[in-house]
């Protein structure tokens, strides 16, 4: 598949879980949906009783951190690899990547304060380099790989160390044949104003919404961490009444399998 594909694909899972949710189920019946398509802008047209269209637009929410970079970097070289091996193999793996944390096993106090208050990786190393070495792991193992084996190899880029693991099994996490950049960071708790900055952003495509739509709705997606997505809400989430154009604003929890709908 292609970025767009992929994307779309996403978008529709993404609609599916939220709808399964108790808010989503909810106002599936309330609008009595008859059926929904896939659309570019909006991201998806719906059909209610008496012919009634309506738009729904889905937009992730990730707070900013400083290790975001590195592990969506570092994630796009490992699907990129990921989908070589289907085109070239023609196998499907998934791609785990670890990277040596010396603070670990310091002898100083100092090291492991800063993993504390610090943690994670913000400094990318040499990409170009990173994904020739992942490259070669690949096609010195293809037969493992067939074989069902566990692949796990350490590579040197510069200064630091990663262990690569591959299996050509889909991965225990999100059910796909991917990659994923094990990383941390500091948790921001209700990042309030980052969140009404990326409604904001959506707020400007109302007008054009409604010339082709009698109604347009939110659906926000938080990812988990396991996305570099590293925010917490509490009830300051649901009293808080954000500036909004929509019909309504709804928000998709994906650690929690948990929606909201917001003021």
């Amino acid at each position: 598949m292609n970025k767009t594909e992929m994307k779309e694909q996403e978008e529709l899972e993404q609609l599916k879980k939220f709808i399964a949710t108790k808010p989503g189920e909810k106002w599936f019946k309330e609008l009595g949906i008859i059926d929904y398509q896939k659309s570019e802008s909006p991201d998806f047209i719906i059909k209610a009783p008496n012919n009634e269209i309506i738009a729904l637009e889905i937009t992730k929410f990730i707070a900013k951190n400083k290790n975001l970079k590195f592990s969506q970097a570092l994630t796009t070289i490992g699907n990129k690899i990921c989908r070589e091996a289907e085109k070239e193999y023609n196998l499907r793996i998934n791609i785990l990547i670890d990277k040596y944390d010396k603070r670990k096993f310091s002898i100083y106090w100092k090291d492991h304060l800063d993993l504390a208050y610090n943690p994670g990786f913000s400094d990318l190393p040499n990409t170009k380099l990173f994904k020739q070495k992942i490259q070669n792991i690949l096609k010195n193992n293809i037969e493992k790989l067939k074989n069902g084996l566990l692949v796990q190899e350490y590579i040197q880029v510069e200064n630091d160390y990663f262990q690569i693991s591959m299996a050509s099994i889909v991965c225990p996490w999100t059910g796909k044949y991917d990659c994923h950049v094990n990383n941390a960071g500091l948790i921001s708790i209700n990042p309030i104003n980052e969140l009404q900055n990326c409604i904001n952003k959506k707020n400007k495509k109302i007008k054009a919404y409604n010339k082709k739509c009698s109604k347009c709705y939110l659906l926000i997606i938080v990812p988990d961490s396991y996305n570099g997505n590293y925010c917490s809400f509490d009830n300051k989430l649901i009293e808080h009444k954000f500036n909004s154009e929509f019909e309504k604003i709804f928000l998709y929890c994906a650690s929690s399998n948990t929606s909201y709908v917001l003021k």
